[in-house]
């Protein structure tokens, strides 16, 4: 297909350009989109070899008009995120530092750990260089200040609170026992405390320490000084993103395919943590990956006031531009030259060289990866790599407590956070195909509905039959994404053609099969745990659960007392009178359930 020049604009946008099977190669932005984008059909000579592999994939092109150089710079990350193209230098590992979120744009506001800062309207304190003095923190929030644990939607009604009401751990929103206000005072009470306002706290804790101690409380006082400890802990860690001295270190080393990037938290002077991360490198040069890694990690992080960098890099100034539009202050990008600034730089510099290293002496996994997604892509016949693979599963004994899975790989290598559960809506009995059918049509409905990327590849846990079911939900989708199963008796690949054309059968020592095999067995895997979980929680809570008067409190110390659900439904009166709390009344009520469900 010829690309039309004429059309486009001279004006500041993003750029997708598209190969022949309609996915998204590469994603760029530009000041003028006609001038940019002339510069890749000019003469073959004044291109770079990467660009001009790029241009040879070239099959159209789609462009997208923004308000200024900045906004398309934002929009060029975001669009990177989402289609992951595979001539872009992209972020592939994400280890970052721990934060604590308050949801203070929520009706009820929580506060949990998360590791990812996203711009939603929450407050974000950290990032943190260790976990556990953040739970225990956590835990004397939810003492002190009652802050609500549960995710469930509060709208007052609620029958019943959960454990932490009755133990005075929440003051239960969900059942309406607290306003609004009232319950939002104390959430920002618990916020100065995090922004460090712990003095008072902790001379009341030293206090009530010493008093436990006086009274021989030694257990209680030991308890009230972790607590005291785990505070200090804590407000020794805290950064404040505008403080003097405050700011990020980022150097790198690369091989051939892969830029490995390191990057310092330097907070008050002093190195408090540090990250690894590694990018595609994509042909591109070390100070043009940094440029790319600054646009997409800060993207969902925190911006300090300073930004120190191994090399000078391409786009700087727009790059502090939008910074400084993100975060509300100048921030300065610049490469030290000497003092302690260099120094952490060049121990940065040393860190990348040594993650490199180690990741070579590791056998080159993602390499390994690629081979084996280059040997699907032959033995299948695909229009591209099969980058991202979705793979299903069920689970059930005799068609109870069905589950469906679906994991998701990328570049080969397992995307936990991707992993959906899916409990089985319109089939009983045992039927796998339609099973299969159902879940296949709510995962895809939900990602068109949603705009999300679909898989370059489908795998489904087993034959012929599971793999027609699926099929046939994708055409009732409309949607045309390459399927096949893998029989676990012989390790076939089914596909969808009919005759001979519907087997595939690689040697054992194939990477291809390999990679598939990894990737059924974890869908199987995944479904087996699911359906567990689901097992497990029905049989041990379903029939207490249904008795009048039986809450938490009694339904723990009757399992305690009884040792299963099954022994209290064999209980006499007598016997169950004997647990604390559990009256005559009571008593009778809980033998009277066991008859009726028993069919006495």
């Amino acid at each position: 297909m010829a690309i039309d020049l004429s059309r486009i604009p001279d004006a500041p946008g993003v750029y997708l350009m598209k190969d022949g099977s309609d996915n998204v190669i590469y994603v760029g932005k530009a000041r003028s989109l006609t001038k940019r984008v002339r510069q890749y059909f000019q003469t073959q000579k004044y291109l770079s070899p990467k660009t001009r592999v790029l241009v040879a994939h070239i099959a159209d092109l789609e462009y997208i008009i923004t308000d200024s150089e900045v906004d398309a710079l934002v929009l060029e990350a975001n669009l990177i995120k989402k289609h992951k193209p595979r001539y872009n230098v992209q972020l592939r590992d994400d280890k970052r530092y721990p934060y604590l979120k308050v949801t203070v744009n929520s009706r009820f506001p929580r506060i949990y750990l998360t590791r990812r800062r996203l711009m939603d309207g929450a407050l974000y304190f950290g990032p943190y260089t260790s976990v556990k003095p953040i739970r225990r923190t956590l835990d004397i929030i939810s003492r002190i200040f009652g802050i609500r644990q549960c995710r469930k939607p509060i709208n007052g009604k609620a029958s019943r609170p959960c454990l932490n009401f009755h133990i005075k751990r929440c003051p239960g929103p969900c059942i309406g026992a607290v306003s609004e206000e009232e319950y939002r005072k104390e959430v920002m009470r618990a916020v100065r405390f995090l922004e460090g306002d712990t003095a008072g706290l902790l001379k009341e804790l030293d206090q009530k320490m010493a008093d436990l101690a006086q009274a021989q409380e030694y257990e209680a006082a030991a308890m009230v000084r972790d607590n005291i400890e785990a505070i200090r802990s804590l407000s020794s860690q805290q950064t404040a993103t505008a403080g003097t001295d405050d700011r990020d270190v980022i150097a790198a080393a690369a091989d051939e395919n892969t830029v490995y990037v390191q990057l310092f938290y330097i907070r008050d002077g002093s190195l408090m943590g540090r990250a690894d991360f590694a990018l595609t490198r994509g042909g591109a040069e070390i100070p043009e990956a940094l440029s790319e890694f600054i646009k997409q990690y800060y993207q969902d992080s925190p911006v300090p006031p300073e930004i120190a960098v191994q090399y000078e890099v391409p786009e700087k100034e727009l790059i502090m531009q939008w910074l400084a539009q993100k975060s509300g202050r100048h921030v300065r990008v610049h490469v030290p030259m000497r003092g302690d600034k260099r120094r952490f730089l060049d121990m940065a510099a040393k860190n990348a060289e040594m993650s490199m290293k180690q990741a070579q002496l590791k056998g080159k996994p993602h390499d390994t990866a690629l081979e084996a997604l280059t040997q699907l892509k032959e033995v299948l016949s695909l229009g591209t790599l099969p980058h991202h693979i979705e793979a299903f599963d069920i689970s059930n004994i005799s068609g109870t407590d069905a589950v469906g899975s679906v994991v998701v790989f990328e570049n080969g290598l397992p995307l936990n956070s991707e992993y959906r559960q899916f409990n089985i809506k319109t089939v009983t009995g045992m039927d796998d195909f339609a099973m299969i059918a159902e879940v296949v049509s709510r995962r895809y409905t939900r990602l068109v509905r949603e705009q999300e990327p679909i898989p370059d590849l489908i795998l489904i846990d087993g034959g012929p039959g599971q793999v027609s079911a699926a099929q046939r939900s994708l055409k009732e989708l409309a949607l045309d994404i390459p399927l096949i199963g893998l029989a676990k008796r012989y390790e076939h690949i089914i596909t969808p053609k009919k005759g001979a054309g519907q087997v595939i059968i690689l040697p054992r020592t194939s990477g291809a099969l390999k990679l598939l095999m990894q990737v059924r067995d974890e869908a199987h895997r995944f479904a087996v745990a699911s359906h567990r979980r689901k097992r497990t929680a029905r049989l041990t809570h379903s029939e207490l659960d249904a008795i009048p008067g039986i809450g938490t409190l009694k339904k723990r110390a009757l399992l305690e007392h009884f040792g299963s659900v099954d022994r209290v439904g064999n209980a006499s009166v007598e016997e169950l009178m004997q647990v604390k709390g559990i009256s005559k009344h009571l008593a009778g009520r809980i033998t009277e359930h066991f008859k009726k469900t028993n069919g006495f």
